[in-house]
């Protein structure tokens, strides 16, 4: 398991949306991309990485999510890492969450087993 998320984590990125590059419209991407920039839209992919720098003003949709930049909107993920400079303002559903001191977070969070495979609540 251990050896899965390194090669996980050292997979090659294949996108990066440089900081002063903005966009506006939906992002589908496979594979790991990195947003530097400022989307206007929604964020779908395998593997998203904000930086610092990024504004996302849209939904986020993604197996795996490391957010160190600005989030508003929803964040759906089967695994979600807030670092300590993220801002993330928006509902939160996720299976595997990690929240790093000095992060801040506005919104609803149902995480590990309140969550099912779809993302839907179980009750």
């Amino acid at each position: 398991m251990l050896r899965k998320k390194r090669e996980e984590e050292m997979a090659e990125v294949k996108s990066i949306l440089a900081e002063g590059l903005k966009i506006e419209g939906n992002i589908f991407s496979e594979g790991k991309i990195r947003i530097d920039g400022t989307v206007e839209g929604d964020v779908n992919g395998d593997f998203v990485i904000f930086g610092q720098s990024a504004t996302v003003k849209g939904n986020v949709n993604a197996k795996t999510v490391v957010a160190m930049g600005t989030v508003e909107g929803n964040v759906e993920a089967e695994k979600l890492e807030v670092k300590s400079t993220a801002k993330i303002r928006g509902d939160l559903t996720v299976k595997e969450l990690s929240v790093e001191p000095g992060a801040s977070l506005d919104g609803k969070v149902k995480s590990g087993s309140y969550t099912s495979s779809s993302g839907e609540t179980t009750e």
